[in-house]
């Protein structure tokens, strides 16, 4: 049973004085913090504020509580004979740190100079039944804080309740995807969904999460990897610019920026290529930076991170280069010289545009802080590429990267049907990676829908919570997902080490 036994006995003794302790509704005037922006309005004024018991102060005929709601704190001032003998009761006796509390009064500024509110009526709105751990402050020292990560992450409305800067955080991840929304809208593209569920997977490299659906007969079923190749069928549809916001579902690694369930933004434009889309990404995160943050620098960590454009552009092998690794003139035998003097675990399946990437990751990516475009990634790997002008080792692909992560992939996309029945044939060619995950099953539709005509099209995905990470400053994924998976207790006491699971895969690649 979750609930505390005392909590439990108040709240009956509470319902035996018919107390209401969980109203149907209850109407505010302001929030805590329009009272503080419009405190000389409201000076002497009447409100009703609600909140949650944050504090409680005082033992006699004068009581002094602390309210919060979502973005703001308030004391409030009760006195013994502005109440009736039964509410009196109720606030000496009855109330706990974590109660929801409505209260009707006057807003004053007491001799000590804090804003407040002088009650003249008290509602219970919820009483509780768990010792929620509200934290004490003084003089910006903290006290009883919550501070276990596997509760903060299990029980997100215990870190929400317990730490306001973990709640805006959740505020500023809303903002962020309503100014993302806002910069493409205004650029016309037009929002759509596309399936979660799907009968083919396909537009990344990753393990799906397989289902069966019931209704027609057991047949399997996929989480959706990517929403790419349906957004494909927009551009071949007549739409010009699409773009959704989606969650995906890939069945591999937890880690500091990985979680199996993620947010992705991806969109297509028509008749623009990946040098278009440079251009784009580049002044979409560094609008929503302003937008949301004040500033195109941000500081992230002890490093300030600078969004402004331009960029710095590289290629990924001339970032080798600049490193010592002349990748571009090794042939698979040399590169694989170069992994054994390096101690890197090569590849599976090895080939020069595995090895070529796989260095990249292993010597370069972390390195990599200011907002930065890696170019011109190998051919074999990225199957919905067009080649790139020039080298037909390599496809017109970029990365953004920044503080060592890639927060999105960008391509100009292939749009000669046959050409890409070739490339999907070539790639399951590979085999199994070195997880043994199968390369994907051949989409016939997709092809078919290519084959109906697919006009030149740039196409860009941004992961949301790498880039909410940097905007927030946050150094985990989990910070800014509101409940990213774990395992469940029930498995851990079951004999699991009871490891948490963002150390197990730390190492994993994307």
């Amino acid at each position: 049973m979750p609930f505390d036994p005392e909590l439990l006995k108040k709240r009956e003794e509470l319902l035996a004085r018919n107390l209401e302790l969980y109203p149907y509704s209850w109407e505010r005037s302001h929030t805590l913090l329009e009272v503080r922006e419009n405190e000389k309005k409201l000076m002497d004024k009447d409100v009703r504020v609600a909140g949650r018991l944050l504090a409680y102060r005082g033992k006699g005929k004068m009581i002094f509580i602390d309210l919060g709601d979502l973005d703001g704190r308030m004391q409030v001032m009760l006195r013994k004979n502005e109440f009736d003998e039964g509410i009196w009761e109720l606030i000496r006796h009855g109330l706990d740190l974590g109660d929801w509390l409505g209260i009707s009064g006057t807003v004053f500024v007491t001799r000590m100079g804090e804003l407040s509110v002088h009650a003249k009526s008290l509602e219970m709105l919820a009483k509780t039944v768990v010792r929620v751990p509200i934290p004490k402050s003084k003089d910006d020292q903290d006290w009883n804080k919550l501070a276990d990560p596997e509760t903060l992450c299990r029980e997100r409305y215990l870190h929400w309740t317990t730490d306001p800067a973990a709640r805006q955080k959740m505020v500023q991840r809303a903002r962020i995807i309503s100014e993302i929304r806002s910069f493409l809208d205004g650029r016309g593209f037009l929002e759509v969904t596309t399936p979660t569920i799907e009968m083919n997977y396909g537009g990344a490299e990753a393990r799906p999460f397989e289902t069966a659906i019931h209704a027609l007969s057991g047949h399997s079923a996929f989480l959706r990897i990517s929403p790419e190749l349906p957004l494909k069928r927009f551009i071949v549809g007549g739409f010009p610019r699409v773009y959704t916001i989606c969650q995906n579902f890939r069945n591999e690694g937890i880690d500091r920026s990985h979680n199996p369930e993620f947010t992705m933004l991806e969109w297509y434009e028509a008749f623009t290529d990946y040098n278009f889309q440079m251009d784009q990404v580049e002044q979409l995160v560094s609008c929503v930076a302003e937008k949301v943050c004040g500033s195109m620098k941000i500081v992230y960590g002890d490093k300030e991170i600078d969004f402004t454009p331009p960029w710095k552009r590289t290629t990924i092998l001339g970032s080798l280069e600049e490193a010592g690794i002349d990748a571009g003139g090794m042939d698979e035998a040399a590169l694989r010289e170069e992994y054994k003097k390096r101690d890197i675990e090569p590849p599976r399946p090895f080939s020069w545009v595995h090895a070529v990437a796989g260095l990249f990751e292993a010597r370069i990516e972390h390195t990599i802080e200011q907002p930065t475009f890696v170019c011109d990634h190998p051919v074999a790997i990225y199957p919905l590429t067009k080649k790139k002008r020039g080298d037909d080792r390599l496809v017109e692909r970029f990365e953004p990267i920044v503080m060592g992560m890639e927060i999105g992939n960008a391509y100009s996309e292939l749009t000669d049907p046959v050409e890409q029945q070739e490339r999907f044939v070539a790639q399951q060619s590979l085999g199994a990676d070195k997880d043994g995950g199968e390369n994907h099953p051949m989409d016939t539709d997709f092809l078919k829908a290519m084959g109906c005509g697919m006009p030149p099209t740039g196409g860009v995905g941004v992961g949301i919570d790498r880039l909410v990470m940097l905007l927030t400053d946050s150094h985990s994924i989990r910070e800014v997902i509101a409940f990213p998976l774990m395992r469940t207790r029930e498995a851990e006491n079951g004999g699991d080490d009871g490891a948490d699971p963002a150390e197990d895969t730390e190492e994993q690649a994307s």
